[in-house]
């Protein structure tokens, strides 16, 4: 008999049952796959090592500029893939590693759930435990008119196997993802065209900055097409190409492509999961319909991280699934959290709290704070000026809202995460010293833009 038992070992269930480990109680993870889930596996961590390769070949096109003379390079694209497999096999181990310094089984297959406290594995086996946590996380998402082929229509797990690098590839979706993977395949070489049917790219994300960072990937070659669609695919075998119809403001036209990455958002991994009639529900999406505490409808059964819903980040589910374990331990309430999010593009995009057009739509009277990458001491001198950090306050002085676009826009957000989720007044950070030069002085200069005591602007 188990403490606790998560269904899933991506971020949600591997680090939910360390923690659990670390306190005492005895866990299992079971998992049909490597533990790390799609993050580790085929997500977060090749798509950063990739990103990470080809950022040198960014830089590369810019050392002249900065006095370094460069005769040439060479890509080498299976050395990348080595370099990316090296990070996930390191992680992987280190996974493995903390699971027997927790006492964490790790029950490989794929388990379902068929009554409260009961889980069989595909293999036959029975587990019991006093609490299930599914954490089965989500799946690459397909249109009814476009399915993946993986050769000609391909999910961003194909993406990421860097097969060949098509000379034409058409990405459709410009959320995080299609806009990372349009990055690494343009500066691999391709010919990239991203198309969002809605009207900005990281729809959802602060305006302003969305369209900033589209600017950006057009100066960087790559064409960016808003308020468009692409259907009617046409696949052309005797020339090994693919056809759409791509319609925007300026009409419809035929487009043809070597591939499509096709990325317009994931699905929940909630099928056959569990046996009907138990007490879980799923809403008209798929996804796992939970209460107060991420309980679901069965006793002794809770849900986190992708397979509940939006939003489907990585580190959301983490601390969802630590937050259940001290739920079940101290009895903790679990309150919504301020989840961040980031996209790591050249320049990074990250957001948290409200946008300006949430706040503006919500009747919420505000200020804005803003300071140009342009005019950091840090920024010039790293040769990193493109970009914003953008803050918005209420009526009383209290940060609603962060937006940074600019390098390391990542590594920069979690002091306005904190200030959000605290509730802090911008002037509260007027006597906090940021060393200088850096680009976290950046973010003290928005602040103080909006709290009347900033100085470079």
């Amino acid at each position: 008999m188990y403490d606790i038992i998560f269904l899933g070992g991506g971020p949600a269930g591997y680090e939910g049952a360390i923690s659990a480990g670390k306190r005492g109680l005895k866990a299992g993870v079971i998992e049909m796959e490597l533990p790390g889930g799609t993050c580790l596996q085929r997500g977060c961590i090749p798509t950063k090592s990739l990103l990470n390769s080809v950022k040198i070949i960014k830089n590369l096109k810019k050392a002249k500029k900065l006095g370094v003379k460069i005769e040439g390079y060479e890509i080498d694209i299976q050395g990348m893939l080595k370099q990316k497999e090296r990070v996930v096999s390191k992680l992987t181990r280190g996974i493995d590693h903390l699971f027997n310094e927790c006492g964490v089984d790790l029950i490989k297959g794929r388990g379902k759930i068929t009554a409260p406290g009961v889980i069989e594995v595909d293999n036959g086996e029975k587990y019991e435990a006093k609490n299930i946590i599914i954490a089965t996380g989500s799946s690459p998402a397909e249109l009814p008119h476009l399915k993946f082929d993986n050769e000609f229509i391909i999910s961003s797990d194909d993406a990421l196997l860097i097969k060949d690098v098509p000379e034409k590839l058409l990405v459709i979706g410009a959320g995080a993802i299609g806009v990372e993977m349009g990055v690494i395949y343009s500066y691999l070489g391709s010919e990239v065209t991203i198309v969002e049917i809605m009207d900005q790219i990281i729809p959802g994300s602060d305006r302003e900055l969305s369209d900033m960072l589209a600017a950006e990937l057009r100066k960087s070659r790559i064409k960016v097409l808003t308020s468009t669609s692409a259907s009617d695919p046409s696949i052309d075998l005797s020339n090994g190409k693919i056809s759409f119809k791509v319609k925007d403001d300026r009409g419809e036209r035929k487009e043809e492509y070597s591939k499509v990455l096709l990325s317009v958002g994931r699905s929940p991994n909630s099928s056959e999961i569990f046996s009907p009639g138990i007490g879980i529900e799923l809403d008209k999406r798929g996804f796992i319909v939970t209460g107060g505490n991420l309980k679901t409808g069965a006793d002794g059964i809770y849900a986190c991280g992708d397979v509940i819903g939006h939003p489907l980040l990585a580190h959301k589910a983490s601390h969802q699934a630590i937050a259940i374990v001290d739920h079940i331990l101290d009895g903790k309430e679990i309150h919504d959290m301020v989840i961040p999010g980031a996209v790591f593009t050249f320049p990074e995009l990250a957001s948290v709290g409200l946008t300006e057009e949430e706040a503006k739509d919500m009747g919420i009277e505000y200020k804005v704070g803003r300071f140009p990458y342009s005019a950091g001491s840090r920024s010039n001198a790293v040769e990193e000026k493109s970009g914003m950090v953008k803050v918005i306050s209420d009526k009383d002085d209290t940060l609603i809202g962060a937006h940074i676009l600019g390098a390391e826009a990542g590594e920069l957000m979690p002091l306005l995460t904190y200030g959000i989720s605290k509730k802090m007044k911008t002037i509260e950070f007027r006597d906090l010293v940021f060393i200088h030069p850096t680009l976290s002085e950046n973010v003290w200069e928005a602040l103080g833009e909006a709290g009347g005591y900033s100085i470079h602007i």
